[in-house]
């Protein structure tokens, strides 16, 4: 039985860890007068394609924004992380973390225009290995996409709000510039499943943001 990892991705801008198809850049927006944040996301799950669900209980987020805006890395430490196996309760933690129902994870992002319209985030996380009751799994590829429900454009604010939807493993945003991006769980040899995240954060920053859609 395989595990999968907590990925919660929020929050704002990134360094070029990705390529993105050429045509993204007409669809990209971009945060002004922001260059660092951190915040917190409540309670989290991840679910893949006939594996069991894990969920975490809380996570800490930081992270820095690159020069224009449009792109950023970000700093993941969850906490209370388990996953339920016939019936019983098995914590999970990233290798090397200092507790075992912690999972450290970290990622690049941009943020985009989504198939409403509305202002979104486009994650990529690193791969990550993780083990849940004693078993070592090399999990997570792909990215995922999010709305950003706080501020609306061209409102200036010190914090902004990311929300990632899914019913089960089927992600609620999936296109950008005409491609499809999901969140994927793979374990040794076997094919990489789809994955579906679902979370609400909030991060914050020391100086005042606007988030320009245009």
């Amino acid at each position: 039985m395989t595990k999968k990892i907590m990925l919660l991705a929020l929050a704002v801008a990134s360094v070029a860890m990705f390529a993105l198809p050429a045509a993204a850049s007409a669809q990209e927006i971009h945060l002004e007068g922001v260059t660092s944040f951190s915040g917190t996301a409540g309670a989290g799950s991840l679910a893949a394609e006939g594996e069991p669900t894990i969920t975490c209980e809380s996570a800490d987020v930081s992270g820095t924004v690159s020069a224009g805006g449009t792109t950023g890395t970000i700093e993941l430490d969850f906490t209370g992380c388990h996953t339920t196996v016939f019936g019983f309760t098995a914590k999970c933690r990233t290798t090397g973390s200092p507790l075992d129902n912690t999972i450290k994870s970290s990622g690049s992002f941009h943020f985009i225009t989504i198939s409403s319209g509305k202002p979104g985030i486009l994650v990529t996380p690193v791969a990550t290995t993780i083990v849940c009751a004693g078993i070592t799994n090399t999990i997570t590829g792909g990215n995922i996409i999010g709305t950003i429900t706080s501020p609306a454009c061209g409102t200036e604010s010190k914090s902004l709000t990311t929300k990632f939807n899914a019913t089960g493993s089927a992600q609620e945003h999936t296109s950008y510039t005409g491609s499809t991006f999901t969140l994927t769980s793979k374990t040794g040899e076997n094919a990489p499943k789809n994955a579906g995240l679902v979370s609400t954060g909030t991060t914050n920053s020391a100086t005042t943001g606007k988030l320009n859609c245009t």
